[in-house]
């Protein structure tokens, strides 16, 4: 059965530094909210008083709360993108392997610096994103990996793009269920660095080939 669109999308995307400024304040009002209160203490009203912003600004870039979360999911993959090739790329001249960790380690959400995400983001995204959006975050951030992996000139037998995609898709489905089933880091160990392992072990490197510690 087809989902029936419920999301209200952003009304349009920030592209002037005054506007990406204003919008990502807005987002990190929406989060203090979000932890402090909850998510049904999340209204356009509430997010004026936390950011100073008058409610005729919010409405600009978000008509309703739906619309803001909608917008906040899209900012945490395009940030999620956008780091990957930042690390890659300060990574340039370091073994493949390392910087394959640096994939691992950020898709996996173990990046002190990513933006917050938790369970109830996530279960609101579900009921109000559709199948598209799902499909166009997969296929972004899943190309991004192939796009970072296929120029490690050190890398001499590149994997294909289809293996690259399972990797990938393996290390973020996890992620996403750990939070959604709230399995807590503990439980399962040494996770990323078995993770980490596995992908090494898909390329057909051995493990002690990367760097293997957090």
């Amino acid at each position: 059965m087809k989902k029936t669109p419920l999301v209200h999308l952003p009304r349009k995307r920030a592209s002037q530094d005054r506007a990406k400024f204003t919008v990502q304040v807005i987002y990190d009002g929406f989060v203090r909210i979000w932890c402090r209160q909850g998510p049904k203490a999340v209204t356009t009203r509430a997010i004026a008083e936390e950011t100073g912003f008058s409610v005729g600004t919010i409405y600009e870039y978000f008509p309703n709360a739906t619309a803001l979360l909608s917008g906040y999911v899209r900012h945490c993959i395009e940030w999620e993108m956008e780091r990957l090739r930042a690390r890659d790329q300060l990574l340039s001249q370091a073994p493949w392997a390392e910087r394959l960790f640096e994939l691992v380690k950020i898709t996996a959400g173990a990046d002190p610096a990513a933006p917050y995400l938790d369970r109830n983001m996530l279960l609101q995204e579900g009921q109000i994103a559709l199948d598209t959006h799902h499909r166009r975050a997969f296929e972004k951030l899943s190309n991004t990996w192939i796009e970072i992996i296929c120029g490690w000139s050190d890398l001499t037998s590149p994997p294909s793009p289809d293996t690259i995609r399972n990797l990938f898709t393996l290390v973020w489905g996890a992620r996403r269920y750990r939070l959604l089933a709230q399995i807590e880091t503990q439980e399962l160990g040494d996770w990323l660095e078995s993770t980490y392992a596995v992908c090494l072990g898909l390329i057909g490197a051995s493990t002690d080939q990367g760097k293997t510690t957090i």
